[in-house]
């Protein structure tokens, strides 16, 4: 189908308007113009012309006036006898005045002007039982329609050449509205408008700009995803490739020895993808609601919630402090307690793999204005001003090179903002004074809880 250009249909729908404008103002300047025969005063011109006929010499009289009106009018004029003959005339010949018409005039009262053959007018001179003549009068129309013309003519041409760059200015940005929406679907990504007005277009274009900037980021940090589970994925299962190859070697001890390290590396894989796994399912439900999210919820009590899993950490990282602060007035949760594990676990971790081994890591809970409160704290390089609020992002490090150097594909602090969100909560990044990182989180506290145990 022939796409119809948008420029042409604005430009054409101007012009088309202009001249519908113009031929109202031409109408309405022959209506009510200055050269309209009724803006004139006929009654007057009648009793002029008629006293110059009743004067003793009036056909001198009368021609003398004829000629005046001729030269201070502009028009042509004549005067008809009752019978139709010429009395005088002044300017160009006027067309016959037809018969019928002649006797109306006579016989009719007032001073109405009729029109006449040849664009012409015609007047009753003297009262209608005693008609003296007629008068006949023709504008020339050439001087007043033609200034009124040329008027109208220049004010068309001008408008003509103001409205092309002003129906050009409307749909260039279209133009480059619709290259880029082709250019993005070419897999250009980096293809953006431009455009900055204020306008709806204006608006229209900065929402097509970060949208295509939010798909290229989307699709950049799931080209990273598959770098790093590709990485993350290559490490254990070439360690269990050399198991395998080893396993008919040597005494039982190393055999058992083997099996179990290949059990470590089994789990890790397994683990890795439980997370894109979850992350996946998390994102995708969080949309469809509270119901649609993979939610077990029970009742926690956050004192014996949190020395849990301080024990699995202290056995998981024996070489590694870990400091508990519990607030006595902590309110019980509503929540499903392997997700909220999980992201007790991911924070902590995330704590080891970048704080120094000397200080110790902190983890404190208490109560907030929103419910359940706890802060993980370390004494990491910390994050930049800049990316504390990025660290949620799916699949975003801080330090490409160090995180990949410590393992993980950006997904840890992921889980944990999507499995605090899924719970009604919320959780943020902070800069620890003195240096090091603060993850702390929110979470509504169960109706009529109290402080946990």
């Amino acid at each position: 189908m022939r796409r119809r250009s948008l420029f042409w249909r604005v430009y054409l729908h101007g012009l088309l308007l202009l001249v519908l404008v113009s031929v109202a103002l031409l109408a309405l300047g022959l209506a009510f113009g200055h050269d309209a025969p009724w803006r004139g005063a006929p009654a007057r011109l009648a009793e002029l012309v008629a006293a110059d006929l009743r004067a003793p010499g009036g056909a001198d009289a009368l021609g003398r006036r004829l000629a005046e009106l001729h030269g201070l009018l502009g028009v042509d004029l004549e005067v008809l006898a009752p019978d139709g003959r010429s009395l005088a005339r002044a300017g160009g010949a006027i067309d016959a005045l037809p018969g019928e018409l002649r006797r109306e005039l006579l016989g009719e009262d007032g001073d109405r002007l009729r029109h006449a053959p040849g664009r012409a007018f015609a007047l009753g001179l003297g009262p209608a039982h005693a008609r003296l003549g007629l008068l006949l009068l023709r504008w020339p129309m050439q001087h007043g329609l033609q200034r009124l013309l040329l008027l109208v003519g220049l004010v068309l041409g001008l408008l003509v050449l103001v409205s092309a760059p002003v129906a050009r200015a409307i749909t260039r940005p279209l133009e480059r509205l619709t290259a880029t929406a082709r250019a993005l679907a070419a897999g250009d990504l980096t293809a953006r408008s431009g455009i900055s007005g204020r306008d709806e277009v204006g608006e229209l274009a900065r929402t097509l700009d970060d949208m295509a900037a939010r798909l290229a980021a989307r699709l950049q940090a799931e080209r990273e995803l598959l770098a790093g589970v590709s990485h993350e994925l290559r490490t254990p299962l070439a360690r269990l490739r050399v198991a395998l190859e080893l396993a008919g070697e040597g005494p039982a001890e190393e055999l058992r020895a083997r099996l179990d390290g290949m059990g470590a590396d089994l789990a890790e894989l397994e683990a890795l993808v439980e997370n894109v796994l979850l992350a996946v399912r998390l994102e995708r439900d969080a949309g469809r609601g509270p119901a649609a999210l993979p939610l077990r919820p029970a009742r926690l009590a956050p004192g014996a919630f949190l020395e849990e899993c301080a024990e699995r950490f202290r056995r998981h990282h024996p070489g590694r402090a870990l400091e508990l602060r519990l607030d006595g007035d902590a309110p019980e949760v509503e929540a499903d307690p392997a997700l909220l594990r999980r992201v007790l676990d991911n924070l902590l971790a995330n704590a080891v793999a970048y704080a120094p081994p000397g200080p110790p890591i902190e983890l404190w809970a208490g109560r907030a204005p929103e419910g359940l409160a706890w802060e993980v704290r370390d004494r990491g390089p910390g994050v930049g001003p800049d990316e504390l609020p990025r660290l949620f992002e799916p699949f975003f490090r801080a330090d490409a090179s160090r995180a990949r150097g410590q393992g993980g594909v950006g997904l840890g602090l992921t889980l944990c903002r999507l499995i605090v969100e899924a719970h009604g909560g919320r959780i943020q990044a902070l800069a620890r004074d003195g240096g090091g990182l603060v993850v702390r989180a929110w979470l509504p506290a169960q109706p009529g809880g109290g402080a946990g145990g």
